[in-house]
């Protein structure tokens, strides 16, 4: 074989074993582990997506439950209830108004309530 058809194969090899591969590294990832990897979500949680948390009743960038980054800046400002695992600010636990205040968020942005959150289900 020439030097030209040789360089042309091995080319052809190689973009195919790329195209196949693709580009993330770790080989196939799933949509909601790439979600979980860029949230900081805690191992265990449930289904996160969109902008608002179902689980906890709160807007999923703020929800210190399920986001290991948002618990500690949570912690570090003084905003952390250790009886409940959970920003202060978001313990409806301690505080049952809180949920209202966040009712509202989410009413505001949908126009309707919003869904209920797994304590209320049990």
């Amino acid at each position: 074989m020439t030097m030209r058809i040789r360089s042309a194969l091995m080319l052809m090899f190689i973009g195919a074993a790329l195209f196949t591969i693709g580009c993330d590294p770790g080989g196939t990832t799933k949509a909601s582990d790439k979600k979980t990897a860029d949230t900081g979500k805690k191992d265990g949680a449930g289904k996160h997506e969109g902008w608002w948390c179902d689980e906890h009743g709160i807007p999923e960038a703020e929800c210190s439950m399920c986001s290991s980054k948002v618990a500690k800046e949570c912690k570090a400002k003084g905003d952390w209830c250790e009886k409940h695992d959970r920003a202060k600010s978001q313990c409806f636990i301690c505080e049952p108004k809180l949920k209202e205040k966040f009712a509202a968020i989410y009413r505001a942005k949908e126009g309707k309530d919003p869904p209920p959150i797994e304590e209320e289900k049990k």
